[in-house]
């Protein structure tokens, strides 16, 4: 039999502190389609509560990685390991302790400096304290914004599963697991460059957790090491602006093509293929983006929309205009918060009218601008593509009523953001 393309390769992902496999993107899809069997693990005291983290030891997490990799290395004729954040630390002292020579090593943000601009001054205090009985035990290290994110979309996204409390990462870890997180690194201090397989390194210039030092020093201590500097992201690199790089280069790296595995690449081939929707599935679209429209929740109403959607406003006296792409949505969204001071508010009295892949919703829109209350109504019209909105044109109704209310109401009637 002719083996498939990739077959006989399989790769190791590790995630990062706190975190699940979402730290590394879409990193595994993209492997996958290139024909890479990738196999992830859960870290110990992770996939639960943070208080479960209480009492792993570095040496725990270290251990899990090499069963892991003692059990799948022999399964494959290239092996590839590869880790995000304390998985890239892990990554690579698991390469260094077993001389890794079957495949290639990736590390994505590993912190082998804890020095990046949003750690404080006095983040050196933290060792006088491991030394206090029970008190690295009890201490917190808040996750807290902006996340390690520096897309607008991804970070509300991310706030937005915080605060319903998914479990896809831990809102804090205790000190004591930020202390076996410096003992690994200094771990990988010592023992860097003693890695002999051909290695990766990418890192975020802008960092918050860890700067470019770390990227320095595994540079000149890893033999034969390609090091990449992104330059449009935070920390979680493979979920931010420069994921898509990420995936390419990762591919690359490994001698895989990235095309059929660019999520640009997907978006252009569904594009050239337009694949009607249903009558359900327009219905539960219209439904999700009709809820989150009304409740405040942009957070879950920006993935609905196609990145390349054109939404326009007519009639609209704050907002008039055209916004090209989602990114300039999101600007829009919140340039009309901070207009309204957190007073916008969107109802829609009447059911959604449906007619094949375009939906027209009803609108009223007040707020306060400016210390007045400002309202409109209008129709909004949706065309929906491949199970996404693709344009959005809202006109609003002016009249010479006033709907600002009675005792000396506004009678100037404003589309704010619909």
């Amino acid at each position: 039999m002719t083996p498939t393309p990739g077959a006989g390769t399989g790769a190791l992902l590790i995630h990062g502190l706190g975190g699940t496999q979402f730290d590394l993107g879409p990193l595994h899809k993209a492997l996958r389609r290139a024909g890479v069997q990738t196999h992830a693990v859960t870290l110990p005291g992770h996939g639960s509560r943070p208080e479960d983290l209480v009492g792993v030891r570095a040496e725990d997490w270290l251990d899990t990685v090499l069963d892991a990799y003692d059990e799948l290395v022999g399964q494959y004729e290239t092996f590839h390991v590869m880790g995000m954040c304390l998985g890239g630390l892990l990554a690579a002292q698991l390469c260094e302790r077993r001389q890794h020579r079957k495949g290639r090593l990736v590390t994505l943000a590993a912190p082998v400096y804890i020095d990046g601009w949003s750690t404080p001054w006095y983040r050196w205090l933290r060792y006088p304290v491991y030394r206090i009985p029970g008190l690295p035990a009890r201490m917190r290290v808040e996750e807290d914004e902006p996340y390690g994110i520096k897309n607008d979309l991804v970070r509300a996204i991310v706030k937005a599963k915080f605060e319903r409390g998914d479990n896809f990462h831990y809102r804090w870890v205790p000190l004591a697991c930020v202390r076996q997180v410096d003992r690994l690194r200094g771990w990988v201090l010592r023992s860097a460059h003693r890695i002999v397989c051909p290695t990766l390194s990418m890192h975020a210039r802008e960092d918050e957790l860890t700067s470019l030092r770390s990227l320095r020093f595994l540079a000149r201590s890893v033999p034969g090491i390609q090091t990449v500097a992104l330059e449009n992201s935070y920390h979680m690199i493979c979920v931010d602006n420069d994921r898509e790089q990420v995936v390419s280069t990762v591919l690359g790296f490994f001698g895989l093509s990235a095309d059929a595995a660019s999520p640009r690449a997907r978006r252009q081939a569904r594009a050239e293929v337009e694949i009607p929707m249903d009558a359900d599935a327009v219905r539960a679209l219209a439904d999700d983006y009709l809820r989150a429209l009304t409740h405040g929740q942009q957070e879950s109403l920006f993935p609905l929309l196609e990145p390349s959607v054109r939404w326009r406003h007519q009639n609209s006296l704050l907002l008039d205009g055209s916004f090209d792409d989602r990114d300039a949505v999101i600007a829009m969204f919140a340039q009309a918060g901070a207009m309204t001071g957190g007073t916008l508010r969107i109802e829609t009295a009447a059911s959604p009218r449906i007619e094949g892949q375009t939906v027209e919703l009803e609108l009223h829109v007040s707020a306060v601008h400016e210390g007045r209350p400002v309202a409109s109504h209008g129709v909004q019209t949706l065309r929906l593509r491949n199970g996404r909105i693709a344009t959005v044109d809202y006109r609003g109704h002016r009249n010479d009523g006033n709907e600002g209310g009675n005792d000396g109401g506004s009678g100037d009637h404003s589309g704010v953001a619909a």
